[in-house]
């Protein structure tokens, strides 16, 4: 009961020195980098995921977690992205590697778009309105038999890897996929660091107060939303690589609540939880339905209970809360606590703070 209390308070953070992030983030990378090399065909398609969904919840954890905004439709620009691919290679030709600029350009766009209305909404509102976006994309894309082929869905036959790299399918598609996870970890630890990320924060918990102080709110609430929604879209892509089929029922509300899941687990405002809630969505719900198939639709469910009672900082509270006695006789560790928000503190001090 002790751990759990310690877990439930506001976030004492253990900063390590640069040199030791940096050391650890490059071991990370040179184990990915070499992984697939001595791994089978399978468990490279499910790494493969794994790095798809961080590409996805890097962008939704940057509107949920840092902006405030719930989103429950990124499955939509998932599905724009994954059916962009299939219809662009296989109908007409379109270089592969083309596809992912391509993608984010497309659901950027869309996105912006979206959130230019959307986004004068707030909580439920706005969460209700995305969720709208995940009960349509199934009968959209059925709509549009003509050109997604409805039911029967796309086969694709693209991403092979180059004759000069020696490389089998699996392994180059893992390692594309690898490339784009560690751009967009790079890029969205960079915007949830700094003036921006406190921009964000202050958005998303005084949104009058950041406005006051010179924030402009409803366009970098739209901005985050369009980023968000074409880093979805660069997801689609891989998607559509890794499985080398789209078909509509892969994109309905349980892959949105897939993806809430995802960045609840991991810990909503921090860039590292995405990886550890992208483990859980590929494997824990395989690992339910060994022992019984309807346990598979209910880890979700259960897991986003659990953690937002007794781990509300999502799975990287725990890692911090294990490694903090270790981390803290390491010179040059600086610590700095998050004080908690409660009605009763002064907006004005909490922006300033943050």
């Amino acid at each position: 009961m002790r751990i759990i209390e310690l877990l439930r308070r506001p976030r004492a953070e253990l900063e390590p020195p640069r040199w030791l992030a940096r050391a650890t983030v490059a071991l990370v990378v040179l184990v990915a980098a070499v992984a697939p090399l001595v791994s089978a065909p399978y468990v490279n398609f499910d790494r493969s995921m794994v790095l798809v969904y961080v590409v996805v919840g890097l962008g939704l954890n940057l509107l949920t977690g840092n902006t405030g905004q719930i989103s429950l439709g990124h499955g939509f620009f998932f599905a724009v992205g994954a059916y962009l691919s299939a219809v662009l290679v296989e109908n007409h030709g379109v270089p592969y590697l083309l596809l992912l600029p391509t993608a984010f350009a497309v659901c950027y766009v869309i996105g912006y778009l979206f959130g230019l209305p959307a986004l004068r909404l707030y909580g439920l509102q706005l969460a209700l309105a995305t969720l709208g976006l995940a009960l349509v994309t199934p009968a959209v894309i059925k709509r549009f038999e003509h050109v997604t082929d409805g039911q029967a869905g796309i086969n694709i036959a693209g991403a092979e890897p180059p004759g000069f790299s020696g490389l089998e399918r699996d392994q180059w598609v893992y390692y594309l996929c690898l490339a784009v996870a560690l751009i967009a970890y790079l890029v969205v630890r960079r915007l949830s660091t700094g003036r921006i990320g406190r921009s964000l924060i202050g958005i998303r918990d005084y949104e009058a107060v950041a406005t006051t102080l010179g924030v402009p709110a409803t366009r970098t609430k739209t901005t985050v939303f369009a980023l968000s929604a074409a880093l979805a879209g660069v997801g689609g892509v891989l998607y559509s690589f890794v499985v080398q089929y789209v078909g509509p029922e892969a994109f309905g509300l349980p892959l949105a609540i897939a993806f809430i899941t995802m960045i609840v687990i991991g810990g909503l405002g921090t860039v590292p939880g995405v990886v550890f809630g992208a483990f859980f969505v590929q494997y824990v719900p395989q690992w339910t339905a060994e022992i019984n198939q309807s346990a598979a639709g209910m880890t979700y469910g259960a897991a986003l209970i659990v953690f937002i009672f007794v781990l509300p900082y999502g799975v990287i509270s725990l890692v911090r809360w294990a490694l903090g006695p270790l981390v803290s006789r390491i010179p040059g560790t600086r610590r700095h606590t998050r004080p908690a928000t409660t009605a009763d503190e002064d907006p004005r001090e909490l922006a300033v703070s943050h």
